[in-house]
């Protein structure tokens, strides 16, 4: 039981903060900063305390979606 925690543990994503995250994923800056702009375009985000914090690869599966949007529109 104890191994298997410890391996949800090991494998858990890390948080990244914006800067991070808009340099790894190749977004503007202010995609991820201002909070009308992750609301209108849905961008997941997560709110610890006052910070605003991203997983990558959520933010890899929400670029994957629009594009798939943009081409069938």
């Amino acid at each position: 039981m104890k191994s298997q925690l410890k391996k949800t543990i090991l494998q858990a994503e890390p948080f990244v903060d914006a800067r991070e995250a808009a340099y790894t994923m190749n977004l503007p800056m202010y995609y991820l900063t201002n909070a009308a702009q992750r609301k209108r375009m849905a961008i997941p985000h997560y709110h610890i305390g006052r910070m605003v914090r991203f997983k990558l690869s959520e933010l890899e599966a929400w670029l994957s979606a629009r594009s798939e949007e943009d081409n069938h529109a």
